[in-house]
């Protein structure tokens, strides 16, 4: 029977492991730090087995993986390297939906040498959105066309009936990930010009996006744009921007966050007794902190809007820190599950958009392509199931010989990305597309 190992049980591998033992009948083994998890995930299917495994267990991932006939790993992308070589010393594939680092990338070579599959970023997004531009993008070309624009965005949303907090956003995926994105550099194309955004001024690069039948977000760079262009086969003077998209006030916000140093997450402290005034105060500088201080620091109008968020986030509470120790972030990443959680029966929301300029011989276009779907109420969020569903029917076409790649990939090569985003449309995750004439 074919066996898969799903390394990880967080927020988004229930829905993986539920379409590879439900729907494909795969025998699953989900290695994960904390086996209760994966033991709720599997919820006694015999077709399931929930193992305890931690990263530095290299001989237990070894055996793990000579015994599988394909590794999904879900864990921190710091982590998937070793698994990557491990698969590679026993030829078998690998799938992850985490951006592919230089290290990943050194490993082509080997991979396509042992006829070996590392596949990466076939998630939302990344992943959904790479197939939704790339096809468009051999759509054109198609036509006789050529591409001069691309924007791609992503977002993981509180759905819009359940958006009810003043920061604009709920997590439906790790809180640190959101943290240690947020402290990336970005850079995107303008015209075939670089434009470089050190991850310290990442969101005060920021602007206003419409689309059609959603209304209106921000958006700001999500990390490196330029490293696509020969991915998606666009021409050098292209413009090329890959954005993610929230709520209006996030990106102000996140600068205020910032400059509290509250995104810091390498020096551990000992907040034992410790107010949220008192650490607020400590930050700024004032023994007995207001508003008006705050507002002085961050040197915003004292009416600002991000004032009364971080007040009502907690930073001005006489109530004892509840992370005894850890760094600011574990504090603020604390604070923000206590109050931007999921409730029973709320709902996320994931969006997906893209937009071309197509040139041809006579005439000009733009080219849209939206998707939005929401979770399931008391079910699997949006994110879940678009960051996972993509990697499980990878998984799946892989296995059965449906797709016969070998080398360190993403989603853009037509025989992964056709296939899949057919299987997603027909479980609800479909593109509406649109065309405006533009001359």
């Amino acid at each position: 029977m074919t066996k898969v190992a799903i390394l990880g049980a967080g927020f988004v591998s229930k829905p993986l492991a539920d379409y590879l033992m439900d729907r494909c009948e795969f025998q699953v083994v989900m290695a994960t730090r904390t086996v209760s998890h994966a033991e709720a995930i599997i919820a006694g299917r015999p077709l399931g087995t929930a193992v305890t495994w931690t990263a530095d267990q290299h001989e237990a991932l070894d055996r793990l993986v000579q015994e599988v006939d394909l590794v999904v790993s879900m864990i921190p992308p710091t982590l998937h390297i070793p698994v990557a070589q491990a698969c590679l010393r026993h030829s078998k594939h690998l799938i992850t939906t985490s951006y592919i680092s230089p290290q990943m990338q050194a490993l082509d070579s080997e991979a396509k040498e042992r006829g070996v599959l590392l596949l990466n970023e076939i998630g939302e997004d990344p992943g959904i959105d790479h197939m939704g531009a790339k096809q468009m993008i051999d759509d054109v070309m198609h036509e006789g066309g050529r591409v001069s624009r691309l924007a791609s965005y992503g977002a993981g949303l509180p759905s819009f009936r359940y958006n009810r907090n003043p920061m604009g956003y709920k997590f439906s995926w790790s809180p640190r990930g959101v943290m240690s994105a947020a402290q990336t550099a970005a850079a995107y194309l303008e015209e075939g010009r670089t434009v470089e955004i050190p991850a310290e001024q990442l969101f005060e690069h920021h602007w206003l996006v419409d689309i059609d039948g959603l209304g209106t977000f921000e958006t700001y760079p999500n990390r490196d744009s330029v490293r696509y262009l020969p991915l998606f086969g666009l021409d050098e003077d292209v413009s090329l921007y890959r954005g993610l998209l929230r709520f209006v006030g996030w990106c102000n916000t996140m600068r205020s966050l910032i400059a509290l140093n509250l995104l810091e997450g390498q020096e551990v402290k000992d907040f034992s007794g410790m107010t949220y005034r008192a650490l607020t105060a400590s930050l700024i500088g004032k023994s007995e902190p207001t508003l008006d201080d705050l507002a002085d620091f961050l040197k915003v109008d004292r009416k600002a809007e991000v004032l009364a968020r971080l007040k009502w986030l907690g930073l001005f509470d006489d109530i004892p820190v509840t992370v005894a120790r850890g760094a600011n972030v574990d504090v603020l990443v604390d604070l923000m599950l206590k109050k931007m959680s999921y409730g029973p029966g709320e709902t996320d929301m994931i969006i997906v958009h893209d937009e071309i300029v197509a040139e041809f011989a006579d005439h000009r276009e733009r080219r849209l392509s939206t998707m939005c779907v929401e979770g399931i109420p008391n079910g699997d969020s949006a994110m879940s199931r678009a960051v996972s569903l993509p990697a499980a029917i990878a998984t799946r076409l892989i296995l059965q010989g449906e797709i016969d790649v070998a080398g360190v990939h993403i989603p853009t090569l037509p025989e992964i990305y056709r296939p899949v985003l057919a299987e997603l449309e027909a479980l609800g995750f479909k593109f509406q597309h649109r065309t405006v004439r533009l001359q």
